[in-house]
């Protein structure tokens, strides 16, 4: 019978999942910095041909919108902006932590993908958050289980196998977890992205996206973001995206995120009619299996 992998020290786990590249670390510090020019992202992303050649491939993709083709790192720079640039920056370092994929990995990544879109499109509906920056809090929401993947993916492999075949609520997932592990994703993925560094607003959606007390929510510093992703999640698992099948059992509408965020049940469903067709746009581009 094997050992369940209780975690000792969350902290130290944290840092056990591979860092961003280094080149990706330097152009997220430049992208935060005033000062840094549109030519200067460009000659630094010049430098790591991988990480330009996938953001180059996820430019050209429906999801962004250009209607000109980019072919070039520095007219991505200047097309996209540093907002979106972003976002790209941290799906490719995101996706490249899976190593040869198998069906957990890429349902895993299937849904982040999908809770990054709905963020996306419910923050565009909403004006309540720039688009791009909840896109990445939507990838990057589920970073916890990503990092059970790295760090104990046997372990990881079997609740994600049951969630699977058994068709488990977001909630017998957590509580298997915890049980596993000692933590659930939540935790430990908001520990990972402050290990990472990046800005806080993506640690505390990692904590809170599960939480549907509206006075918990409130009493955070990003409030609004928190509610988008958890919207977004609860649409991506209606949809049944990262899952066997559609979760039926998930409502959309009656939630305490759409009070928060100002959304009516025709707003609602216009997000997952929006959310699903430009999933199954980028699906591919974003290196998905069909």
């Amino acid at each position: 019978m094997r050992v369940s992998p209780q975690i000792e020290d969350i902290d130290k786990m944290a840092r056990d999942v591979p860092a961003m590249p280094v080149v990706a670390q330097k152009v997220m510090t430049m992208l935060g910095d005033e000062n840094t020019t549109n030519s200067m992202l460009a000659d630094v992303l010049s430098t790591d041909q991988s990480l330009a050649s996938r953001i180059l491939q996820m430019a050209n993709s429906p999801f962004f919108g250009t209607r000109q083709k980019i072919a070039s790192i520095s007219n991505a720079v200047f097309v996209l902006g540093h907002s979106a640039l972003q976002s790209l920056v941290i799906t490719v370092c995101t996706k490249g932590l899976f190593k040869n994929p198998g069906l957990v990995e890429e349902k895993l990544w299937e849904h982040s993908l999908a809770v990054a879109v709905a963020s996306k499109q419910i923050a565009g509906t909403t004006g309540l958050q720039e688009p791009d920056e909840a896109f990445v809090a939507g990838l990057l929401h589920d970073i916890g289980r990503t990092s059970y993947v790295v760090v104990y993916r046997d372990a990881h492999r079997d609740i994600a196998m049951r969630a699977y075949n058994d068709d488990l609520s977001m909630e017998e997932i957590g509580d298997l977890e915890k049980e596993e592990f000692g933590y659930d994703h939540s935790e430990v993925g908001s520990r990972v992205l402050k290990v990472w560094r990046l800005p806080d607003v993506y640690s505390r959606v990692a904590r809170r996206h599960h939480a549907t007390s509206v006075d918990l929510i409130e009493r955070e510093e990003n409030p609004q973001a928190i509610a988008i992703v958890g919207q977004a999640n609860l649409i991506a698992g209606r949809l049944g995206l990262g899952r066997a099948a559609p979760d039926k059992r998930i409502d959309v509408i009656a939630t305490p995120y759409n009070g928060m965020l100002g959304l009516d049940r025709d707003h609602v469903l216009k997000v997952v009619e929006a959310t699903l067709t430009t999933f199954k746009e980028t699906r591919d581009q974003f290196g998905l299996p069909g």
